[in-house]
């Protein structure tokens, strides 16, 4: 990677944030907050509801169509952009290819795809004596049978480079493999995106978490956020979002698992950026699922920065800009709980209920409901299709815990 263009932030200056639908809602009004102006590149055409109603073009300066990424590049370029930043997971492809192309910080070229393609990850963590989850890649159904019943079953399938839990199933018989992979190989994922192959992986047991670390370029990156994941599972989809809660940034769990997140890390040459690290705490310690190498997803970026002041839109810009302080002190002062309303049956959306209800909830601090009237819904089988979400902020952890129960008690969609 070429040396970065070092360059001051200040008043005027541009940015570009590609794909920035879905996690990276805010990057335009956080820019223009700090006095800078934003670029939007998008890589695609977004059709799915949860990722098109994200995105406000009027927020950016310009909106840019990457269709080359030369084109890009010298497009970029002319608007003396002073840093790339990655927005939502299609991003992740192209973002340190046009910092590199621009001489911009970024995360090393030669291993993008250690950061884009869950296989690739897990080959690069295996180098690197990083233990994971046994895993194959392949476009033959015949061999994913034959793996999967010399694993053992359940084992989970995806795609090798999804996001949102899209098309990931549970399977615990040949029969479920086999649907799992015509789904996998013949549908498009939420970014309608297609696979031809299968990503198999050993099923992992144990609770699920997320661990956020700030990487500035430095040594040891430090803990943003720790949170456990609800998920449940139905007719065979694995991640079912319901509650995402937070722990402390001293809880046990966070100080025996760091060292090995930043290992995991390091081995896909994450040097840059707040991300998002998702692994689960097994019977036989912790294994990293996947490293989300943008912001974490489901509101949680607002939910860190009720809880503890930092503003992880701002602050990975700076970095990004090469602007980025250490903090002397950083602290969880309150916590969150993200509920994700699930859907029992497909219908059209007649209205939702319960509403007013939890907005008297002691920890209620607002939501997004994404399941608009008259519009088709599916049964929830995933985060996207979750029909909103519910974001509660409480000092008390056993408040939240009995306001999340509340909220999934007495919220509803109406569909017919």
């Amino acid at each position: 990677m070429s040396a970065p263009e070092k360059q001051a932030a200040g008043p005027g200056q541009v940015i570009a944030v590609v794909d920035p639908v879905a996690v990276a809602i805010p990057y335009g009004r956080e820019a223009a907050a700090m006095g800078l102006s934003a670029i939007a590149v998008l890589t695609q055409e977004f059709r799915t509801p949860y990722v098109v109603d994200s995105f406000d073009p009027h927020v950016y300066r310009q909106v840019h169509r990457l269709e080359s990424i030369a084109d890009t590049i010298a497009y970029l370029k002319h608007r003396r952009v002073a840093a790339v930043v990655p927005g939502t997971q299609t991003a992740l492809d192209v973002v340190d290819v046009l910092a590199d192309g621009l001489r911009l910080i970024g995360n090393p070229v030669e291993s993008v795809r250690a950061r884009a393609d869950k296989r690739t990850m897990k080959e690069y963590w295996q180098a690197h004596s990083v233990p994971c989850a046994a895993f194959l890649e392949s476009d033959d159904l015949r061999s994913v049978l034959a793996w999967a019943e010399s694993i053992g079953y359940p084992v989970v399938l995806k795609p090798s480079a999804s996001s949102g839990s899209s098309h990931v199933f549970v399977c615990t018989d040949e029969r479920e493999v086999a649907a799992a992979f015509q789904v996998i190989t013949t549908r498009p994922d939420l970014y309608h995106r297609r696979f031809a192959t299968v990503l198999a992986e050993e099923y992992l047991d144990g609770d699920e978490y997320f661990m956020n670390l700030l990487h500035d370029g430095e040594k040891d990156p430090p803990l943003v956020s720790l949170a456990r994941y609800e998920k449940i599972q139905r007719d065979g989809h694995a991640s079912i979002y319901r509650n995402v809660t937070s722990m402390p940034l001293d809880d046990a769990l966070a100080i025996e698992v760091l060292p090995y997140i930043r290992a995991a890390n390091a081995a896909v040459d994450v040097r840059f950026g707040i991300n998002d690290t998702e692994f689960k705490m097994t019977s036989r310690g912790p294994r990293a699922v996947e490293i989300n190498n943008r912001l974490p997803g489901a509101s949680t970026p607002l939910m860190i920065q009720k809880c503890s002041g930092l503003n992880t839109f701002q602050e990975n810009i700076r970095i990004f800009m090469g602007q980025y302080t250490r903090l002397d002190t950083y602290a969880f002062r309150r916590h969150y709980c993200v509920c994700c309303l699930i859907n029992d049956s497909h219908g059209h959306v007649i209205g939702h209920s319960g509403e007013e209800d939890v907005r008297r909830l002691p920890s209620f601090d607002g939501m997004r409901l994404i399941a608009a009237a008259g519009r088709p819904w599916p049964a929830t089988r995933d985060l996207t299709t979750a029909w909103g979400l519910v974001r509660l902020v409480h000092e008390d952890r056993d408040q939240l815990a009995r306001d999340a129960e509340a909220v999934h008690g007495l919220m509803r969609l109406i569909v017919e």
